[in-house]
């Protein structure tokens, strides 16, 4: 079974997506702030998900951590703040990916999902 490491600091939308990968099979944890998702680091996850802004702070530090460690980890970034500044920032410290919130539960399933197993085919 894969691992997701999902870090996000809103409780309804992590549910959502913890509930929808978790229904395909796949292992999720949650941290809901930065030094929880810098906590479960390390722990064998094939793919995070990684919230730009959380309450007081950015995940770009967790981003920049899994990237220098292991540079051929999935990491996927979302955002409600889709500013240039972010993706650029999220583009520079390796992100494979930026998704703009809100997204509708249809878009995991059609966009999402499939990207994902396009990234774990080529890796």
């Amino acid at each position: 079974m894969e691992k997701i490491l999902l870090v996000e600091d809103e409780k309804m939308v992590a549910d959502v997506i913890q509930r929808f990968f978790e229904k395909k099979g796949f292992s999720v944890d949650v941290a809901h702030d930065l030094p929880s998702g810098m906590e479960k680091y390390g722990s064998g996850y094939d793919l995070f998900l990684l919230d730009i802004n959380l309450k007081d702070e950015t995940s770009f530090p967790l981003l920049k951590k899994i990237k220098e460690e292991d540079p051929g980890a999935i990491c996927l970034m979302f955002s409600g703040y889709d500013s240039e500044e972010n993706i650029s920032e999220a583009k520079r410290l390796g992100a494979d990916g930026f998704i703009p919130k809100p997204f509708r539960i249809e878009f995991l399933k059609d966009f999402l999902l499939p990207k994902i197993e396009s990234m774990r085919r080529s890796s």
